[in-house]
C-alpha cells in the first residue's frame, strides 16, 4: 500500500511548551525500539479497556519481538491479515528522575493510538483524542510506513506532565494499531520511545542510527524558526493550526533555541507542499499563513520582507548546494523584475531539528508580489474584466478538470503540444463566467497571432500581446540554469489590465532545484551546451519567437547588457559567496540532520561527497555555461538605429483597424515614426474631446495600441493625432 495522504489528520496529546524542553542531556537512549520484546493481541473480540494499564494481566497474549504486522518486510513478527493489534511494551525504570526528557518516534500503517501508564500520548487517523476505540474498527485514512523508505517516522514530543507518569519498577508501552481495512496488503506497529538521559551511565538501548537530536543548545547566525503543532501530523491537507516562533536578532548576531521570540509570536496554519518532492524526500516542504488568534489573515513582515499572510517554507534535498532557487530568485530581481524573495533560515518543529530551510514568499497578486489589477467577481464591464490574471501552466495530475484547459491552438512548429493552462489567481471559483471566458478568448487571440503567417507584424502579431522584457529575461534565465522543467512546468505568467497596458507578463520564475546541472532526466540537460527552449515538451511560444529576426535582435542586445553585468561570471560567483556566508555552520548542521554526500538522489547527475565537492561543481558548471551561451548570443546584437532590415517598413497612409469595433482593442499604424510623445485625441460628432493621451513612440515605431475606449456610447469619432510640430494625422473611428 502506497497511496498519498489526503484525510484529516487527528493527532492530540496534552499542550507541548511551545518554547520547548531543554534540560540538562548528557546523551540519549532508546528505552523500547524495534526488536524490543512486546506481548501482543489480535483481537477478535472487544478488548478490555484496562489493557493500557500497568497492571494488566497479559500473561495470555502472544510474545513476540516488535514490530508486528505483515506486508512490508519491515516486521519482526509476522501475522496474518488483520484490522487491528495489541501490543505491549514492559521496561523496567530503576530512578526516573535520571530521565530529562522523552520522545516518541512511531512507524506504522494506517492509524494508531498510544498508551504511557495508562495515559494516551496521541493518536493518528483515529478520531479525536479521547475518544473510545473498538478492536474493528478501521483507520480512517491511508497512513504508509516510513522507515523502509528511508524516511522518518512520525515524532511526538512528550511533556512534562506526561513523563511523571513513570514510575520506579514496571512501567508499560501501549499502541493499539489499526488499518485501513482487513484486506489491506500490510501492517505496521514499529514504536520507539527515546529518553534524553541526565547522567553518564547507561540505561536501556543505543538509538537507531537515523535517530536524530532535539535542537536544544546549537545556535546559529541564520534566522531560526519554532513551530509547534501541539502533537498532530503536518498533513498534505488539510491544512491545521500550529504555534510559530521566529528568533533574529540582527546580522552577524546568533541566535538560540532559548532566545525570545522576536520576529513572530503566534498562530499560523500549516501543510505539506510539493509533488514528486514531497513523496520522494524525507526532508518535507511546506505551506504556511500567519493567522491571527481567531483563524483570520495576519498580515505580517517577516525577516523584513513585506508585509503578507502566505508563505512557503523550502527544504532543499535533491539539491545538495543548498541554494539553487535563491541564486535563481535573485538574479531575476536583478534583471529588474519581480522574484519571491528568500531569506534562509534553519527549522524546528516540535522540538525535532530539520535543517536549512528557504521562507519564501508565495506567488499571489499583491502589490509587493505580482503587482497587477485586483479581479473580483464585481468587476463586470469591459474594461474591468481586462486584468489581472495570474495563470499557470503545469502539471494537472489531481485536478478537477474545469481548472484548466487544453488550448485549440496547434502550434506552427513540429513536434511541440498544444499548451493547457490553469487558473491560479484568482483561481476557477473566484472568477465569473465573463471573466474566465475572457481570459480564454484573450489567451486564443494571443496564440492565433503567434501561429499566423503574419506573426511579426509589431501591430498585428504576436508583439502587442507581450510584455518583451519579461519574455526574454526569463527565456534568457531559464536558459542559463537550463531548468529541466523550463518553458513547460512551473511557468507563471499574468496578464495586466488594459489600462495597465493589457501585456501578458512572463514571470515569476520558480521550483529551480533541478537546474544548474543538478538532474539527469535526459543524455543532455545536464550538460553546459544546447537549448531547452528547442525541445518539443516545452511551450513552443520561445522558439516561434526565434523566427523573428526583431526577436532574435532584441535577444542579443539584452544578453550583451546582462552577461556584462548580472551574469559576469565574477557577479555570479560573488552572489554565490554571499549566500555562503550567511549559511556559516547551518551547512554542516543540516548535512549531520540529513547525511546525503555520497547518495545518490534522484535526480542528482553528479554525486558529490562533500560540500566543497558540491560547491566546486556548481561553480564550474555556472562558468561553462555562461560561455557557451556568449559563444551562441555574444556579440550578435544590431543597434536599433543600423537594424533597419528587422523594423517592418511603415504605412503608406495612416491605418486604424479594427474599425468599426467595439473600441476595446484599436490599433493605429502611423506614415511616419517618432521619438518624441504622440498625443491622441478623440472628437465625438458635436467636437467634443472625450479621450486624450500622450503615447511614447521610439525610433522606427510606426504602430501602437489604443487604450481600451469600450466604455464610450456608440457612435462615429474623429481621432486626431499629433506630436505637437508639423505631424498631424485624422481619421474617423466608429464604435458599435
Amino acid at each position: 500500500m502506497r497511496t498519498v495522504l489526503k484525510y484529516v489528520t487527528v493527532l492530540m496529546l496534552s499542550v507541548l511548551p511551545l518554547q520547548l524542553m531543554g534540560g540538562d542531556i548528557d546523551h540519549w537512549e532508546s528505552i523500547v525500539r524495534v526488536g524490543s520484546t512486546c506481548r501482543y493481541l489480535i483481537p477478535g473480540a472487544p478488548v478490555d479497556p484496562a489493557w493500557i494499564n500497568r497492571g494488566y494481566d497479559d500473561s495470555t497474549w502472544d510474545s513476540g519481538q516488535g514490530g508486528v504486522g505483515y506486508g512490508d518486510g519491515d516486521d519482526l513478527t509476522i501475522i496474518d491479515p488483520a484490522i487491528s493489534v495489541y501490543c505491549r511494551y514492559h521496561f523496567e525504570i530503576t530512578d526516573p528522575g535520571v530521565i530529562a526528557e522523552l520522545i516518541l518516534d512511531v512507524d506504522f500503517d494506517d492509524g494508531f493510538v498510544a498508551y504511557l501508564n495508562g495515559t494516551e500520548l496521541g493518536r493518528y487517523n483515529m478520531r479525536a483524542k479521547g475518544s473510545t476505540t473498538l478492536w474493528y474498527q478501521s483507520a480512517e485514512g491511508h497512513h504508509e510506513a516510513s522507515l523502509y523508505q528511508g524516511m522518518d517516522p512520525l515524532r511526538i514530543g512528550i511533556n512534562e506532565i506526561i513523563q511523571e507518569e513513570l514510575v520506579a519498577g514496571d512501567n508499560v508501552l501501549a499502541i493499539e494499531v489499526h488499518n485501513i481495512s482487513e484486506g489491506s496488503s500490510d501492517l505496521s506497529s514499529n514504536i520507539f520511545l527515546h529518553a534524553g538521559i541526565h547522567t553518564e551511565d547507561h540505561y536501556f538501548h543505543e538509538t537507531p542510527s537515523w535517530f536524530y537530536l532535539p535542537f536544544h543548545e546549537d545556535s546559529t547566525l541564520l534566522p531560526l524558526m519554532v513551530i509547534d503543532t501541539d502533537g498532530q501530523v503536518i498533513p498534505n491537507e488539510p491544512r491545521i493550526t500550529a504555534r510559530m516562533g521566529l528568533i533574529y536578532k540582527d546580522y552577524g548576531r546568533y541566535n538560540s533555541i532559548e532566545d525570545p521570540f522576536n520576529e513572530y509570536d503566534g498562530q499560523i496554519s500549516i501543510e505539506l507542499r510539493g509533488e514528486s518532492s514531497l513523496w520522494l524526500y524525507p526532508k518535507k516542504s511546506f505551506s504556511i499563513e500567519t493567522q491571527t488568534d481567531s483563524g483570520t489573515n495576519n498580515n505580517v513582515s517577516l525577516l523584513d520582507l513585506p508585509e503578507e499572510n502566505d508563505f512557503v517554507l523550502y527544504g532543499p534535498y535533491g539539491d545538495k548546494s543548498l541554494i539553487r532557487n535563491v541564486i535563481t530568485y535573485r538574479l531575476f530581481e536583478k534583471f529588474g523584475h519581480y522574484a519571491p524573495r528568500t531569506r534562509l533560515i534553519e527549522l524546528v518543529i516540535n522540538d525535532g531539528y530539520k535543517g536549512l530551510y528557504v521562507l519564501t514568499e508565495k506567488i499571489k497578486r499583491d502589490k509587493n508580489r505580482v503587482d497587477m489589477a485586483k479581479l473580483t467577481p464585481k468587476d463586470t464591464t469591459a474594461v474591468d474584466i481586462s486584468g489581472g490574471y495570474l495563470m499557470r501552466v503545469d502539471k494537472t495530475s489531481g485536478m478537477d478538470p474545469i481548472h484548466y484547459w487544453e488550448s485549440p491552438v496547434q502550434p506552427p512548429i513540429s513536434g511541440y503540444g498544444r499548451i493547457t493552462y490553469q487558473y491560479f489567481d484568482p483561481e476557477y471559483d473566484e472568477l465569473t463566467v465573463d471573466q474566465r471566458n475572457y481570459i480564454r478568448g484573450h489567451l486564443l487571440k494571443f496564440e492565433q497571432a503567434l501561429v499566423s503567417p503574419n506573426f511579426k507584424d509589431p501591430v498585428s502579431g504576436y508583439r502587442s500581446y507581450l510584455d518583451i522584457p519579461s519574455f526574454i529575461d526569463l527565456m534568457i534565465l531559464n536558459e542559463f540554469a537550463k531548468d529541466v522543467d523550463g518553458f513547460r512546468l512551473s511557468h507563471y505568467f499574468y496578464k495586466q489590465k488594459d489600462t495597465n497596458g493589457g501585456k501578458l507578463v512572463n514571470g515569476p520564475p520558480w521550483d529551480y532545484n533541478l537546474t544548474y546541472g543538478n538532474n539527469d532526466y535526459t543524455e543532455d540537460v545536464h550538460l553546459t551546451k544546447n537549448w531547452t527552449y528547442t525541445l518539443s515538451n516545452t511551450i513552443y511560444w520561445w522558439a516561434r519567437a526565434m523566427q523573428d529576426p526583431w526577436f532574435r535582435n532584441q535577444l542579443y542586445c539584452r544578453w550583451d547588457e546582462l552577461s556584462g553585468t548580472v551574469l559576469d561570471p565574477l557577479e555570479v560567483s560573488t552572489l554565490i559567496d554571499s549566500f555562503l556566508t550567511e549559511l556559516d555552520d547551518a551547512i554542516g548542521r543540516n548535512f549531520r540532520r540529513w547525511p546525503i554526500f555520497g547518495m545518490y538522489v534522484w535526480p542528482n547527475s553528479y554525486v558529490a561527497h562533500s560540500y566543497g565537492a558540491e560547491m566546486l561543481y556548481l561553480r564550474s558548471w555556472i562558468n561553462d555555461r555562461l560561455g557557451w551561451m556568449d559563444d551562441k548570443w555574444g556579440g550578435l546584437c544590431i543597434p536599433v538605429s543600423l537594424a533597419r532590415d528587422l523594423v517592418i517598413p511603415k504605412p503608406e497612409t495612416v491605418r486604424v483597424y479594427p474599425n468599426p469595433s467595439d473600441l476595446s482593442r484599436t490599433f493605429v499604424s502611423l506614415p511616419h515614426s517618432s521619438s518624441s510623445k504622440v498625443r491622441i485625441c478623440l472628437y465625438d460628432m458635436n467636437g467634443r474631446m472625450v479621450f486624450q493621451s500622450n503615447i511614447g513612440l521610439t525610433e522606427y515605431e510606426f504602430s501602437f495600441e489604443l487604450p481600451n475606449l469600450s466604455y464610450l456610447p456608440d457612435g462615429m469619432y474623429t481621432l486626431e493625432i499629433s506630436d505637437g510640430l508639423k505631424i498631424r494625422e485624422v481619421c474617423k473611428l466608429i464604435k458599435q
